[in-house]
């Protein structure tokens, strides 16, 4: 619903918040409830994709290449269209028990897949330390821990430089650093550049963003005049919050740069099995 009515209370949202807030990507549409993988690809699995709120809505591409990249390792993908919010956004403003409650129903909605791949670093978190099953894995470490046999091809015709931002959830919760950079290390001609105090916050926090601009302001242009002077022209983010703030530090600085999740990245490079 935010989605929807969102061009129409926009131009009265503050300045701070509007800054935050790209156009939506889908809004009626739905994801493939189940994707199969492609002929010859011999089938691993099933697995299930968390397709997320801000997630779906404003970065809906995201989810596309997540089923896409999957589905070219092996992997058969559903997409349960009773899934609700995984709880992550309520927990951060201090819901927990909503929080617990949401990723409950969803683990009943997710029963009986080898695991749930979730591409947003915040909700993977949550879920993570929530108890039962599916397992819940972050979709670039999965993909490197289960050795995926995808083959890519180059991005660009020269050297293609990308800046990794580390998530503070993947980082700090679910310990996750190599993995999504051995999977980019793939792709040939792609030059991976570290951010200059590249373990900071860039600001988002969870709903930080909106509940404390102040200090979030700081730590946001801190974590864009870092990137820009990597001088890579394309960021990697695992996690939509970031995503978000990345963006709205670079457009303060006048920087023109692509923020896309390393899976698309991935996607784009993949050539056929």
């Amino acid at each position: 619903m935010a989605a929807a009515v969102q061009p129409l209370v926009r131009p009265f949202l503050p300045a701070r918040v509007r800054a935050l807030t790209p156009r939506p990507s889908a809004l009626f549409s739905r994801l493939p409830a189940l994707t199969e993988p492609p002929a010859g690809v011999q089938v691993r699995g099933t697995v299930a994709v968390l397709s997320g709120c801000v997630q779906d809505r404003w970065f809906r591409q995201v989810n596309l290449a997540t089923i896409r990249v999957l589905a070219a390792g092996g992997w058969r993908v559903q997409v349960p269209r009773s899934q609700s919010c995984c709880g992550a956004l309520p927990a951060h403003n201090g819901y927990a028990d909503t929080g617990r409650a949401l990723a409950a129903r969803n683990a009943k909605v997710f029963a009986g897949v080898d695991a749930v791949i979730v591409n947003a670093a915040g909700c993977a978190a949550h879920l993570s330390e929530q108890p039962g099953e599916p397992p819940v894995r972050e979709v670039m470490a999965f993909l490197h821990e289960e050795g995926a046999e995808l083959r890519f091809g180059p991005l660009a015709a020269g050297p293609f430089v990308v800046a990794y931002h580390d998530a503070c959830h993947a980082l700090r919760v679910l310990k996750i650093h190599d993995q999504p950079r051995a999977l980019l290390g793939r792709i040939p001609g792609l030059e991976l550049v570290e951010i200059p105090n590249g373990d900071r916050c860039c600001g988002a926090a969870g709903l930080y963003n909106v509940t404390q601009p102040e200090l979030s302001g700081t730590l946001r242009r801190q974590k864009a005049e870092a990137v820009r002077d990597t001088g890579a022209a394309t960021i990697a983010s695992a996690n939509p919050g970031c995503t978000l703030q990345l963006l709205a530090g670079l457009r303060e600085l006048g920087v023109r740069a692509d923020v896309v999740h390393p899976i698309e990245l991935l996607d784009r490079a993949l050539t056929a099995p």
